[in-house]
């Protein structure tokens, strides 16, 4: 774990981009010049594809709960049914968290191997997981408790304002994340 990771300069939630000290370390490739690279339909696209579907699908379920905040109440429940608000954030939820597996058991562990320098931004990287795990867990509860039946307002403005907040952080993570990862899969595979 990332010892000081609650500083505003590391935390997913208040940091404006990679500390210095962990740029520092990243192999030499700039954003600009990773769509123009031969790998690029390898791993490394694979990931960013990823990464855009976590995006993609954080920003539908943000726009969901928006659109049922402007829903009259009597319109709340048949519109909650039609747009499958649990299925689609079970189905969010469960691929963000495999996706983390995946990373933190095979990719990061490899890369460290490969790549010491870059132990600190994994680190980082590892602590941006677990708040967005939680993050994810504390949306899907929310989800769940709702209510289909009657859904309450005060509930549901929670809801969104727990969503806009997870699109924040997801934003965020992927953005330091793939400026940590992708030179290396570009490298690699």
């Amino acid at each position: 774990m990332f010892a000081d990771y609650d500083l505003q300069q590391n935390h997913v939630a208040l940091r404006n981009g990679l500390p210095t000290e962990i740029r520092e370390t990243l192999l030499e490739s700039t954003r600009s010049q990773w769509l123009h690279h031969p790998r690029i339909s390898g791993k490394a696209g694979f990931f960013m594809s990823i990464h855009r579907n976590l995006l993609d699908g954080a920003a539908q379920l943000k726009q969901a709960l928006e659109q049922l905040l402007d829903t009259p109440d009597s319109e709340v429940t048949d519109r909650m049914k039609g747009i499958n608000l649990l299925p689609f954030s079970e189905q969010l939820i469960g691929f963000a968290h495999h996706h983390h597996e995946i990373e933190d058991h095979a990719y990061f562990p490899q890369f460290a191997r490969l790549y010491p320098q870059l132990n600190r931004g994994l680190a980082l990287l590892d602590g941006d997981h677990k708040v967005l795990d939680a993050a994810l867990e504390d949306t899907q509860k929310a989800i769940r408790n709702l209510g289909i039946i009657k859904p309450e307002r005060d509930r549901m403005a929670a809801l969104f304002k727990g969503a806009e907040a997870l699109n924040s952080i997801l934003d965020r993570h992927i953005w330091d994340e793939e400026e940590v990862i992708i030179p290396v899969l570009l490298k690699h595979g």
